[in-house]
């Protein structure tokens, strides 16, 4: 694509830091946050791995406000499955909280109010930061398995008053039945399932569902029924997946809607946008201000805005840096992924480092080229400091915890 061609720009330590002329740039007379900052991890916290370094997840996802990750294939020092906190600033350390999870366990996107291990098992998010691998489960319901993924729904406004419908939550899960074919396990025909919760905050209970159910069949003559890296939208709304034997056009990352209609047991599945590319899987941010996904591919970080049909590199400010995981956006607009780099002393002499990376689309070289070459200025400078600031205040305060 030609933002590939175009970015070959690469960040110099100056990315870390704020220049003169950056620091005013953001909305409002705000500061900007760095376009780049390394989080490194320390091994004698979470383990080394064969080469030395700080042992990295290979399946992870990031909340709401980037504070936390829910990181699989953790290692052996810290468990199987473990929540990584960030710090608010870059010279903070990451925290480690221990879970009673399985590998491939993913949150309730859009609000992280239940974390959901692989057997279906919905955990409070704030029993698992407190209790850690006590804490136990709420309830058992919704698609299961490696490769699943769920959303919390948009309530429905029948009756906004009425004390039921205050404590009615809707999960939408996404993946492939369990009896698909081990040796396959990755593709397959896409199953979804939706639940009603009856959460007072103390309890809750499961009071219907939609059973699981086969989706796309529509899809059929243009699609085929096989898809592969499925992944459910914040919201919801929609799903992104690549058809294997499309009988239009070749294999691609596509995104597709689903019913708005909480408890459908049926969905559309009607063509919303292809990025053109097989990429990793792509991972859906928050809207608005942009429809954003984001997904890794050769060792790079890109962010798709779907309004432009433009797909942007995020750069890189240390030697060798290589994405280890899937990338996810916050809800400011943050890239968040864990990754591997060098760093190197003005001596010459080089570690090898292990951690997390944040990233500012807005400040990337390939999004700046972008709009340098259609002559017009980018709609936004930067992410905020303020921006970041409200959101981990409005998370924190959701779930009651210190900020």
């Amino acid at each position: 694509m030609t933002d590939r061609i175009l970015l070959t720009a690469v960040c110099t330590a100056t990315a870390l830091t704020f220049s003169a002329s950056a620091a005013m740039a953001g909305e409002g007379g705000t500061q900007c946050i760095a376009p780049l900052t390394y989080l490194p991890l320390d091994g004698n916290a979470v383990g080394f791995d064969a080469q030395g370094v700080p042992a990295l997840g290979t399946y992870e996802r990031i909340s709401p406000d980037g504070r936390f990750i829910l990181r699989s294939y953790s290692g052996a020092k810290v468990g199987t499955v473990s929540l990584m906190e960030l710090p608010a600033s870059g010279d903070g350390s990451i925290r480690v909280y221990s879970t009673p999870f399985s590998n491939e366990v993913f949150p309730v996107q859009g609000t992280w109010r239940y974390l959901v291990d692989v057997n279906g098992d919905h955990y409070r998010f704030t029993d698992v930061l407190r209790r850690q691998g006590e804490a136990k489960p709420l309830f058992r319901a919704g698609m299961t398995g490696f490769y699943a993924a769920a959303s919390e729904l948009p309530r429905p406004q029948t009756n906004p008053g009425g004390l039921e419908d205050e404590q009615a939550i809707y999960i939408r899960s996404l993946s492939w039945p369990q009896n698909a074919d081990a040796d396959s396990q990755g593709v397959g025909p896409l199953q979804a399932e939706t639940i009603e919760v009856q959460d007072d905050g103390r309890s809750a209970r499961v009071k219907r569902t939609t059973g699981a159910r086969f989706i796309c069949s529509n899809r059929r003559s243009e699609d085929g029924g096989v898809f592969a890296l499925p992944m459910i939208s914040i919201d919801g709304l929609e799903f992104s997946a690549i058809p294997q034997s499309p009988n239009q056009g070749q294999p691609s990352m596509r995104v597709y809607g689903l019913s708005a209609d909480p408890m459908a047991t049926a969905h559309p599945c009607d063509l919303h946008a292809d990025l053109g590319m097989s990429p990793s899987k792509a991972v859906f941010g928050y809207a608005p201000p942009a429809a954003w996904l984001t997904y890794s591919d050769l060792g790079s970080v890109y962010v798709f805005d779907r309004a432009l049909k433009q797909s942007f590199r995020m750069d890189s400010a240390r030697e060798r840096t290589l994405v280890s995981a899937f990338p996810g956006l916050t809800r400011d607009g943050r890239v968040v992924y864990g990754a591997t780099w060098r760093d190197c002393a003005p001596s010459g002499a080089c570690a090898n480092r292990a951690g997390y990376v944040i990233a500012d689309p807005y400040q990337s070289a390939s999004y700046r080229a972008f709009w340098q070459a259609r002559g017009q200025p980018a709609p936004k400078a930067c992410i905020t400091q303020e921006q970041v600031s409200d959101q981990r205040k409005a998370f924190a305060q959701k779930h009651g915890l210190a900020e």
